[in-house]
């Protein structure tokens, strides 16, 4: 128990190389972390310091329960809130979050968990009829089911509780697609991952590195389901009212400037 205590407070109190990835998930964070790896830092990365990732994506399929167990929850809690308690006590803690354009984050997020909604198309309907398990289905079930405002409301739910920093209160540079924030004894950095490959040299001013290039990771292109994603993301069709409601929003007017938001319903509103 005493090497438990030792090693917990080596890590995450006196640990110089020490760095919180803390993001929403599905917005590049897992190419910042092989990449700081190569430079020998140790990244902490999590999207919640409350509950696993899926159990808030997938909150009304009731597979999630098969996947993240209530004993499962009760460590993840624990073990959580125990670093967290930890990194407050640093003189200095350097965290980097990012943001994703909301839609094509929504659908790349559907996927990563694809197990989730598969197991219930599967457990809940006749799978022996043609329609059953399809594009189709798979694009009514993430309209109906997904919640696709949890990206929005990420910073306010999650990020300013653990760290109590309100983001929206610090201008954001929209057009460079960064901003960084000293509050206390936090250092944090805010990157858009649309402009993430054209930030290495922020990034490396930000952890006192002369240079670092960026080591790409997580792609989708290769992952298990990467042709049902791509039909789907061809076939997703969302619409007007989906779109505006996560592009009249304060995260989108914050972090995206109003010449990329049309971008972005132009893309997606095309037909």
């Amino acid at each position: 128990m005493l090497n438990k205590v030792r090693y917990f407070k080596k890590m995450y109190i006196d640990n110089p190389k020490l760095v919180v990835i803390h993001q929403m998930g599905k917005v590049g964070s897992t190419t910042l972390v092989e990449t700081l790896k190569e430079k020998n830092w140790q990244p902490f990365h999590v999207h919640s310091f409350r509950t696993p990732l899926s159990t808030s994506m997938y909150e009304q399929y009731r597979s999630t329960r098969y996947y993240r167990t209530p004993l499962y929850r009760l460590r993840y809690f624990l073990r959580h809130r125990l670093v967290e308690m930890l990194l407050k006590q640093r003189k200095k803690v350097k965290i980097i979050s990012l943001v994703r354009e909301p839609v094509s984050r929504n659908q790349s997020m559907y996927f990563h968990a694809f197990h989730v909604p598969l197991m219930g198309m599967n457990k809940y309907q006749d799978n022996r009829q043609e329609d059953a398990v399809n594009i189709e289905a798979f694009r009514r079930d993430f309209y109906k089911r997904f919640n696709h405002l949890y990206g929005n409301r990420w910073f306010d739910q999650e990020f300013a509780r653990i760290w109590d920093v309100n983001v929206y209160a610090y201008p954001f540079d929209q057009e460079k697609g960064y901003t960084r924030i000293q509050s206390g004894n936090k250092d944090i950095l805010l990157v858009q991952m649309e402009k993430l490959n054209d930030l290495e040299q922020v990034l490396a001013d930000f952890l006192g590195e002369e240079d670092l290039t960026l080591t790409q990771a997580n792609s989708g292109s290769k992952k298990w389901y990467h042709a049902v994603y791509k039909e789907f993301k061809q076939k997703a069709d969302p619409s007007k009212e989906y779109v505006d409601q996560l592009y009249d929003t304060k995260y989108m007017n914050h972090f995206y400037s109003k010449e990329d938001q049309e971008k972005g319903r132009n893309r997606f509103l095309r037909s």
